[in-house]
């Protein structure tokens, strides 16, 4: 009998499904010829995969990043992560490889395709191969926004927006759209979506791998703006000459967007709403200087800004300054796509 609960709590369930030694090495069809390891107890405990109809059509079959890495660094191949947890690999000329190869990315990623279609081509032989070589047993831990997205508890599940620089892209393109509808001038340099292409994201907790992306966050949304467009509106706000100047210098792209912010779009807290981006600004100041003395004191001062602990880990900063730029994004649009 269960416990009486209150919403909000847990109890531990003792699991009872017990296998013999023949549902522990049970194989499916759907993977025999590709000779992939996996635990075919997955499909039966984990909620959402089995089918009566189909049994093991959904098992999981588990990979090591270090697949993820060799697509990333090779230049015929990009891979775009909709999500922390969700990416997805493309040819250059933006074709899926066989039209599906998409990866839900974990400690070691688990893949949301249909394997025996996706590596039954001829040509797709080279990948089955490498993708064998990464091949590594189950952890059975495939929570992640694209199985929930397969497996809903809620609509919210069911229908999902991206949490990470996807997202941060797309919300960036919106507010250059908006800021060209309503001022009438090109507020960067060159497009987000064709900068975007270029884009590699950090796949491991590696140091130089993030501070790279930050180095190339930093060219989008600072180093792309477009610092005369930027004067043309705020004087057409009211604002001199000299307001655009500081020790008789002229104010740079930050110092612009913040006066921006504030007489052009007319938002309130505009100092507290930028700083994601003076923060980006030091973080990619840091990447020339990753072996100096005073690196981990300025690096902390980073945390503290983003309201992290010291003790964050490099891909904990990533994400949570990622977060606040899509928050600050959210914020100086109109359009509201959530």
């Amino acid at each position: 009998m269960l416990p009486s609960l209150k919403d909000g709590m847990f109890f531990d369930m003792p699991l009872k499904y017990i296998f013999s030694k023949l549902d522990i090495e049970k194989r499916f069809i759907h993977f025999d010829h590709l000779e992939f390891q996996y635990d075919s107890r997955d499909n039966y405990i984990i909620p959402g995969l089995y089918r009566e109809w189909d049994d093991g059509y959904l098992t999981p079959v588990f990979f090591d990043k270090d697949l993820l890495l060799y697509y990333n660094g090779h230049p015929d191949y990009t891979v775009r992560f909709t999500s922390f947890l969700h990416a997805t690999f493309f040819i250059k000329e933006k074709v899926c490889l066989n039209g599906a190869l998409e990866l839900t990315v974990m400690e070691n990623f688990s893949n949301g395709l249909d394997l025996d279609i996706d590596f039954k081509e001829e040509n797709m032989k080279p990948h089955l191969k490498r993708f064998q070589a990464s091949n590594v047993p189950s952890d059975h831990e495939i929570v992640s926004k694209f199985y929930l997205s397969q497996n809903p508890f809620s609509p919210s599940d069911a229908f999902q927006s991206s949490d990470n620089e996807t997202r941060l892209f797309s919300l960036k393109n919106d507010f250059t759209n908006e800021t060209r509808e309503k001022f009438g001038v090109e507020l960067t340099k060159v497009d987000i979506e064709q900068l975007s292409e270029y884009y590699k994201p950090p796949i491991l907790e590696e140091r130089d791998q993030i501070f790279s992306s930050f180095l190339s966050l930093n060219k989008y949304f600072i180093e792309n703006l477009q610092e005369q467009s930027l004067r043309e509106i705020l004087i057409k706000c009211g604002l001199k000459e000299e307001d655009l100047q500081k020790d008789g210098k002229k104010l740079g792209s930050l110092k612009l967007l913040t006066l921006f912010i504030s007489h052009g779009l007319k938002k309130e807290n505009f100092d507290e709403m930028v700083g994601p981006l003076f923060v980006l600004n030091d973080l990619r100041q840091l990447h020339g200087h990753l072996s100096d003395i005073s690196f981990e004191k300025r690096y902390n001062s980073c945390k503290e800004r983003l309201g992290i602990p010291f003790s964050s880990t490099d891909l904990d900063v990533f994400k949570s300054l990622v977060t606040k730029l899509i928050l600050l994004y959210q914020n100086l649009i109109d359009k509201k796509d959530d």
